[in-house]
């Protein structure tokens, strides 16, 4: 699992301590959701490699994006309560602000309303997205997959 985390990460626009929270939020969320969890991306300009990984002015650092989609009659807002602690003290231990690190969660059937009116969150999330857990989940509506 370590070497397909490493090879979806490749391209992300992270440094090393990024990169080290980013396995290790992703490792908790797959030990403490099991099946329930369906995928996790990364997305936005990390995903995409536009932020500068090496910048260090607050206002000009860019957010680590993630989104969890959980499988459908799991709760969102429960696995969020708990994972939140876990990122901020993972960040924390690795030396850097859990200020700069979002973690979203949706559960599978959101998803599937969402790309079904073709939301504009959902469109840009489903092009840029670098899957770190899971897959694409493509028999979801709309669905698209990002090409290189």
């Amino acid at each position: 699992m370590a070497a397909q985390l490493d090879s979806a990460l490749s391209p992300a626009a992270l440094n090393e301590t990024e990169r080290r929270i980013v396995e290790r939020v992703v490792a908790n969320l797959r030990s403490d959701l099991g099946d329930g969890l369906l995928a996790v991306w990364l997305y936005g300009s990390r995903a995409r490699g536009e932020a500068d990984p090496s910048e260090t002015d607050p206002d000009r650092r860019s957010d680590v994006d993630l989104i969890a989609i959980l499988a459908p009659g799991r709760s969102a807002t429960d696995a969020a309560w708990q994972a939140q602690p876990q990122l901020e003290a993972i960040a924390d231990a690795e030396g850097d602000s859990p200020v700069y690190y979002s973690l979203r969660f949706y559960d599978a059937e959101f998803l599937g309303e969402r790309r079904a009116i073709r939301d504009f969150f959902f469109q840009e999330v489903d092009r840029d997205k670098l899957i770190l857990h899971g897959d694409g989940l493509p028999g979801f509506p709309g669905a698209t997959e990002r090409t290189e």
